[in-house]
């Protein structure tokens, strides 16, 4: 963001009655100025910031914190089952046009465009990484952000030389980068196909919502509630989307609660400890589309939290039984940690413990 000036009066209110500034946050602000309210609302505390002089620092904590938490970075990954030994420069031997292949699929100029001329490039000898930024328009955004840019990566792992996994990394702000990835995606799968790394799509494995039952999905989240890494100890289960299966019977114990429902959305503090999400009996009817857990983090030194979200978003959007399990990684840390080197060392980290512990669980539960 580039601006001359600092807001105030109306152009602050812009961005401070943004759901992504909470309560929480206004209310800081104003007990470093010494004002305390007693309602804890913005009807109250926006106005008087709005009557404030903002200050540099001010201004800039606020927009950050509205950019942080619109831009979460969100994980799809799956693997590649490889037919044959390869070189892993074959796989990505070949730059890609990305803006190129981006106006090939559109017919009308599309409203982003990938800036520069990004490509792969080698974290080691086994990790390669396509980072970008798009640039997209936003004609309905406010003065803040007409213009936004957002981050997307793909990465590819050499697991051993017939074994390769692709992480996918989203910006959950932005749809275009999810169709950024999958462009990327599918210019390797055709290279891949050339070279005849890969025979067909049943080589590309991802865990998906109707690779499970009911019963064996529950346990597939509940899987990642167990102390896989040193580095965090889970606490509990704050929300969950919860759908029921039509076609299963209720079990008695629960028929008369659940038959006039059609989902929940529960929250609570710990809800693996609730009489419908811990008995097994229950599974059968019971869908969860997605969970958030939460778990106490401990990481050289620096202590903090951790919220992970785990679902399947495109289920619960549209309920497509399709949908790819996704991933994020939330970090609550004290202000002297909270930088971005910082969380970004950690939740790298931390990704890999869950994609092995993901990958685990799945070949345990899955029904296919």
């Amino acid at each position: 963001m580039n601006k001359d000036i600092l807001p105030q009066g109306d152009t602050i209110r812009q961005l401070l009655v943004k759901s992504n500034i909470t309560n929480a946050n206004i209310n800081s602000l104003l007990r470093e100025k010494g004002i305390f309210l007693g309602q804890n609302q913005k009807n109250n505390s926006v106005p008087l910031i709005m009557k404030s002089i903002i200050t540099p620092k001010d201004f800039l904590e606020l927009y950050e914190t509205q950019k942080n938490k619109e831009e979460t970075v969100k994980y799809r990954t799956s693997s590649i089952n490889c037919k044959n030994d390869f070189d892993f420069q074959e796989v990505i031997g070949n730059n890609i046009d990305i803006n190129s292949l981006i106006k090939d699929r559109y017919t009308y100029k599309p409203n982003y465009s990938v800036v520069g001329n990004p490509n792969f490039y080698f974290e080691d000898e086994f990790t390669a990484i396509f980072e970008y930024q798009i640039e997209r328009e936003n004609v309905l955004g406010d003065w803040t952000n007409n213009k936004t840019y957002h981050k997307g990566a793909v990465t590819l792992k050499k697991i051993s030389d017939n074994d390769i996994q692709i992480s996918v990394q989203q910006d959950s702000t932005s749809k275009e980068t999810f169709e950024v990835n999958n462009i990327i995606l599918n210019a390797l799968k055709e290279q891949m196909f050339a070279k005849s790394i890969i025979k067909s799509n049943d080589d590309i494995i991802s865990v998906k919502f109707n690779h499970f039952d009911n019963s064996s999905r529950i346990k597939f989240f509940y899987s990642l509630t167990s102390n896989f890494t040193i580095y965090l100890d889970f606490k509990s289960i704050t929300d969950i989307d919860l759908y029921l299966d039509e076609d299963v019977e209720s079990h008695k114990d629960v028929k008369l609660f659940l038959d006039e429902i059609d989902n929940l959305k529960l929250n609570g503090k710990e809800l693996q400890n609730h009489v419908l999400i811990y008995k097994e009996e229950y599974y059968p009817k019971l869908i969860f589309g997605a969970v958030k857990f939460r778990y106490a983090l401990s990481f050289n030194g620096i202590e903090g939290s951790v919220v992970v979200n785990l679902g399947f978003p495109d289920y619960v959007k549209s309920k497509d039984k399709n949908a790819d399990f996704q991933m994020s990684i939330e970090l609550i840390l004290g202000r002297e940690h909270k930088n971005q080197s910082t969380e970004n060392k950690i939740r790298k980290k931390l990704l890999e413990f869950f994609e092995k512990k993901k990958v685990e669980s799945y070949n345990k539960f899955k029904i296919i």
